[in-house]
């Protein structure tokens, strides 16, 4: 998944080396999950990137664009109790949630960039959803308790997503004396999202025994041994929930025109020259 973001970065440099009209943008992205979701997961925490097109002549205030964006939502250890014919067994047991997501977007400017510093704008977007988890179930303390026959388990569902929003470029002059064009931007915006229905594990409410059922969970079970009897059993690691993906997005970051950079490196060399 990494070598594609990569790539399709890459891609869309070269594609940008000859336009005047291409900007690219990256911001940190804060998820807040709604309604059922907010209930079962924390907060997403990632980063986006992608690249914006300006339409040219009388529909410069419209921008089309490709973003792509990688977050994580739980990375914890818990140390489960499980017990089995009356011997108890403390387990570790490692949790690692993570997002991407993928996505196409329009945009349109609410005034003129060219004539002012601080630019409100609304946006739209539709794309692909991601949650996966990797469960992973490390050695017990107690070498005769109970030992994972699977050491890992992987979760991973996907839904379809709008969004829709807001938010202002600001041109960081504005907070000096010296009024001036930039190439790069601040960008603040703001999102809500949402999607079809995820299956996805319940990471705000991890408990030492997750044999005890969550309402509106199902268990993910895993089958155990007991070193000294060979017994195999099935113990619950994490429970899995099912819901709409709802979501409010809060982005800052930076945008950074390509044709402004592109006319600030020839004037930089016709100087030099």
């Amino acid at each position: 998944m990494k070598h594609i973001f990569t790539l399709v970065i890459s891609c869309l440099l070269l594609l940008t080396a000859s336009s005047q009209q291409w900007k690219l943008i990256t911001h940190y992205n804060l998820g807040a999950p709604q309604c059922d979701m907010g209930k079962n997961i924390q907060a997403t925490h990632g980063l986006q990137a992608g690249v914006l097109y300006q339409l040219p002549a009388q529909f410069k205030k419209f921008s089309v664009g490709l973003e792509l964006g990688v977050g994580t939502y739980a990375h914890k250890q818990v140390e489960q109790t499980f017990e089995f014919n009356g011997h108890p067994s403390v387990v570790p047991v490692n949790y690692n949630s993570n997002t991407f997501n993928v996505n196409l977007q329009a945009r349109y400017n609410l005034l003129d960039e060219k004539r002012f510093l601080v630019v409100p704008y609304i946006n739209a977007k539709a794309g692909l959803y991601n949650f996966y988890s990797n469960v992973t179930i490390e050695d017990p303390h107690d070498a005769d308790g109970c030992q994972a026959l699977e050491r890992k388990n992987i979760i991973n569902d996907k839904t379809f997503y709008y969004s829709a929003g807001g938010g202002v470029q600001i041109n960081p002059s504005v907070f000096s004396k010296h009024k001036r064009p930039g190439r790069v931007m601040i960008v603040l915006s703001a999102n809500a999202t949402r999607g079809g229905k995820l299956d996805y594990i319940n990471t705000k409410n991890l408990m030492d025994a997750q044999d005890v059922p969550q309402p509106g969970g199902k268990p993910l079970n895993v089958r155990f041994v007991e070193a000294s009897t060979q017994s195999i059993h099935e113990h619950s690691v994490a429970q899995v929930h099912t819901s709409s993906l709802r979501m409010l997005e809060f982005g800052a970051g930076v945008i950074l025109n390509l044709g402004k950079c592109k006319s600030f490196c020839r004037k930089a060399a016709h100087s030099g020259n």
